[in-house]
């Protein structure tokens, strides 16, 4: 078999297996193959064995009839209602979910399709060998490519309001309630808004669908509390606290997805230790120091702009994303210990057991001339 191709699980060539199509052999093919197996039933079975051609399927469907009819119902998927010319702002409005249903669509199938046909090719070419480094390259070149477009788009938001300061403290903690209620937000911040919740709801998603980590259980709270800390946001008319805390966390992840490329296309440890360290500092400057500084505003401030309740559920919620990033500051320290008791290097600490084979995802196609 080439070196560049996928590998099929052990098992898969059993009599039992002969009626399956490559892909589903792929994943039902070891019986001790629990995690996939078990997230891959019923109708998120069917979804994610469908994430490339379903979701293109009603892309193209949107798309085509906005084509063929501009002024058609089609048009709330695609752009914003209640423009003020006057300002340039769009108002808040219910029709803003058709742009949210659209782009989590849009965002499922450009995930799988990227993965697919971009970064898993490139994983080969660049040197990954094994079918967990090629998938897991894929997996964190699209978070790199994501992350980089909306950390940018997020700090020109940022940059566009009173809140912010300077590079050194990005934020104003008492202009965070400049202008408010914010029902009216300029054009760029409000695509840059929802294209956010958008990406996060699908990212919900993405972890119901694929194999579980080792942080399973810390990841699908961090997504609930991110999403539920979003609509909040926008119900309450407090965005500008929403576009902080999108900047504040995406830099960190730009570099630990780059760092994690390099490492599984067998760069030296002399370039991807480096990384690392310039991760941790950022991480510790951007999840601790700044997202700190938003948490004081959100408790100094918010509590003359909403109801007790509502104030004091806020804190809770950032407090809770602030104990989830401790959690995962725990981890990174102990990776730093392994790096350096072990000089291994660094590993992925919240991978999957490395006695448990990895699958390709369902929605991953390869040539069968690679099987053997």
């Amino acid at each position: 078999m080439s070196s560049s191709s996928l590998t099929l699980p052990h098992g898969s060539h059993s009599p039992s297996s002969s009626s399956f199509s490559p892909i589903e052999k792929q994943i039902l093919g070891n019986k001790h193959n629990q995690p996939s197996l078990k997230h891959r039933k019923g109708v998120l079975g069917m979804m994610a064995r469908h994430q490339i051609d379903g979701p293109l399927i009603v892309v193209l469907a949107i798309l085509g009839t906005y084509a063929l009819f501009p002024n058609s119902f089609a048009k709330k998927f695609l752009f914003f209602q209640h423009y003020d010319a006057a300002t340039q702002t769009y108002e808040k409005a219910w029709e803003d979910l058709y742009f949210l249903f659209f782009w989590v669509t849009a965002f499922t199938f450009l995930r799988a399709s990227v993965m697919t046909y971009v970064l898993m090719p490139m994983a080969r070419r660049l040197g990954a060998t094994t079918e967990r480094t090629i998938l897991r390259f894929a997996e964190q070149g699209w978070i790199c490519i994501y992350y980089s477009c909306s950390w940018a788009l997020g700090m020109y938001c940022i940059q566009l309001t009173p809140t912010w300061n300077n590079w050194l403290i990005w934020f104003h903690t008492d202009q965070f309630f400049d202008s408010y209620p914010l029902t009216a937000l300029p054009v760029i911040t409000k695509y840059y808004y929802w294209l956010q919740f958008s990406f996060w709801v699908q990212q919900m998603f993405v972890l119901c669908v694929e194999a579980p980590r080792k942080d399973f259980l810390a990841m699908i709270g961090h997504h609930l509390v991110t999403v539920m800390l979003i609509t909040f946001s926008l119900t309450l008319n407090v965005t500008t606290f929403g576009t902080a805390v999108f900047v504040s966390m995406d830099l960190a992840d730009i570099v630990l997805s780059l760092g994690k490329c390099f490492k599984y296309i067998g760069m030296p440890d002399s370039i991807c230790d480096p990384i690392f360290a310039c991760f941790m500092f950022i991480w510790i400057y951007t999840r601790h120091f700044l997202y700190g500084h938003i948490i004081y505003a959100w408790t100094l401030y918010g509590g003359d702009y909403c109801s007790r309740i509502t104030h004091f559920t806020i804190i809770g919620l950032l407090l809770t994303l602030q104990a989830l990033m401790f959690f995962w500051l725990w981890s990174i320290f102990r990776i730093v210990y392994k790096m350096f008791a072990n000089k291994g290097g660094v590993v992925d600490d919240r991978s999957e057991d490395e006695d448990q084979p990895d699958t390709v995802p369902v929605h991953v196609h390869h040539d069968s001339k690679h099987q053997h």
